[in-house]
């Protein structure tokens, strides 16, 4: 059974804002040291986490995706006897 949860515009615009605000900057840290303790629960803050936390995890399956790629190459070539 799902369960409707409702967002407050106002909480979801912001956080929306936040999210373009560190796509356009194309952050890969957050602005703030320690943010989560100074703004734990701001929606532009949490946003602007969303777009990193993203952006993490797309690298990492990049590199595991080349890291792929490299040793299948590696074992197609053979010793050539």
């Amino acid at each position: 059974m799902e369960e409707d949860i409702k967002v407050d515009e106002k909480f979801k615009h912001a956080f929306n804002l936040g999210y373009r605000l560190a796509e356009e900057l194309n952050l890969k840290s957050p602005m703030l040291e320690n943010q989560e303790k100074i703004m734990p629960s701001n929606p532009m803050h949490l946003g602007m986490q969303q777009f990193i936390d993203e952006a993490k995890l797309s690298k990492n399956k990049r590199q595991d995706k080349t890291v792929e790629k490299s040793v299948k190459k590696r074992r197609g070539k053979g010793l050539g006897l």
